[in-house]
């Protein structure tokens, strides 16, 4: 099996056909080798002598298939194609469409895979030129890189942690909002989102867990006890996440607070679209734009984010400083977050640093350890947690003018 150089394929088509060989070419990403590829490759060499395969550079596939693409490298892939007793010759091109290599390679049958129309192709005019036909090859159902890679996403979960010892509310969670209890109305909005079920409420009472297991079949949300123990939600989530998962690392874990009430399903939609495809992050939250009149507040989280959507800092002091007076936008940080499984345990058992420990900002954990944390921009936030029984009224006056 040979690795052709584009320059070189003039010359090598000239050969075979010198030699009587009527050329195949056929071409793709070839970047999730599975059945469906090999059939469709057997079934082009079937049309001929010779089967040269056109593979989409790591720059073409990327520009194609997006930023988390391609799995293996330009060399991986090549390799592997070779290794094909179907396949005679590869050759790696950088444009989207192999039009150049179609030229200089002239072959007699040209094979495209799936329900394409030969008169819409834009290679179709250029295989014709050399006296070529095109060749359309139906995928078969159920194999494609498209349900490969749908089997390959990592399931998503909701976790709620809902803790009855509230300091400044004790027992929020069972407080009535408009004849529903705030966490029932959580696990409401939760189930509205695209996560697996169930939805999992992490608590340490058997009043929240009753309550939980009293208004949900079992299938769409249950109750997880934890240890009384656990100093933070975080603490929490990562117990639940330990036992339940066993820190699978395909497992993108949510944590939503028991207290948010008028949690956005999209917003956790976002996320978890967000960790699934920029697979390298290992966390991810949410930021909205900040009023004006929250600047100074030292209970609404600021966020800072670069042009990357990364997160860049968290304070409860008024960042970025306007040194200007320019009018600087600032962003407020959502606590919702979206975390890689094994991440979750790693963070849960480091000691809180020393930036968290001066906020009292848990996420800050992550960034002083180094890890990226994405970020993910949302509007039309109803801005109200249940923390008093203050916010709880609040809460309820919305729910009248809605």
């Amino acid at each position: 099996m040979t690795l052709l150089p584009p320059e070189t394929l003039p010359v090598q088509a000239d050969i075979w056909r010198a030699d009587h060989q009527k050329i195949v070419f056929t071409n793709g990403c070839f970047d999730i080798l599975h059945a469906g590829h090999i059939a469709l490759l057997q079934h082009a060499k079937s049309l001929g002598d010779v089967l040269v395969v056109g593979l989409n550079s790591d720059a073409s596939a990327k520009r194609l298939k997006g930023e988390s693409r391609p799995i293996h490298d330009q060399n991986q892939r090549a390799a592997v194609l070779q290794s094909l007793r179907c396949v005679d010759a590869v050759t790696v091109f950088e444009d989207d469409t192999p039009i150049e290599t179609i030229r200089a390679l002239r072959p007699t049958i040209h094979v495209k895979g799936g329900d394409y129309d030969a008169e819409t192709l834009p290679e179709t005019s250029v295989v014709r030129e050399s006296g070529g036909e095109v060749v359309i090859v139906p995928f078969i159902e159920g194999l494609s890189s498209s349900n490969a890679l749908e089997k390959m996403k990592p399931t998503a979960h909701v976790i709620i942690p809902a803790r009855y010892g509230s300091t400044r509310f004790p027992g929020k969670p069972l407080a009535m909002l408009d004849g529903k209890t705030v966490v029932r109305r959580v696990v409401e909005a939760a189930l509205q989102s695209c996560a697996a079920r169930p939805i999992l409420v992490a608590t340490d009472d058997d009043r929240i867990a009753a309550e939980i297991s009293a208004n949900f079949a079992i299938a769409d949300a249950a109750p997880r006890m934890t240890s009384a123990d656990c100093h933070t939600g975080t603490d929490r989530l990562a117990e639940v996440a330990r036992a339940q998962f066993r820190g699978d690392e395909r497992r993108i874990i949510v944590n939503v607070q028991g207290d948010e009430p008028f949690v956005d399903p999209t917003h956790i939609d976002a996320l978890i679209e967000m960790m699934t495809r920029e697979t390298e992050l290992k966390m991810a939250t949410l930021v909205t734009p900040l009023n004006a009149e929250q600047t100074d507040d030292p209970n609404v989280v600021k966020a800072v984010v670069s042009a990357r959507n990364r997160a860049l800092y968290f304070s409860r002091a008024a960042v970025p400083f306007d040194r200007d007076g320019t009018g600087a936008p600032r962003l407020r940080h959502l606590g919702v977050y979206a975390y890689e499984a094994n991440w979750l345990l790693e963070m849960a058992a480091l000691a809180p640093s020393r930036l968290e420990e001066i906020e009292k900002l848990e996420q800050l954990r992550a960034l002083e350890a180094g890890i990226e944390i994405g970020v993910v921009r949302v509007e039309n936030v109803v801005p109200i947690a249940i923390d008093t029984p203050q916010d709880l009224e609040r809460a309820a006056q919305f729910l009248k003018r809605r």
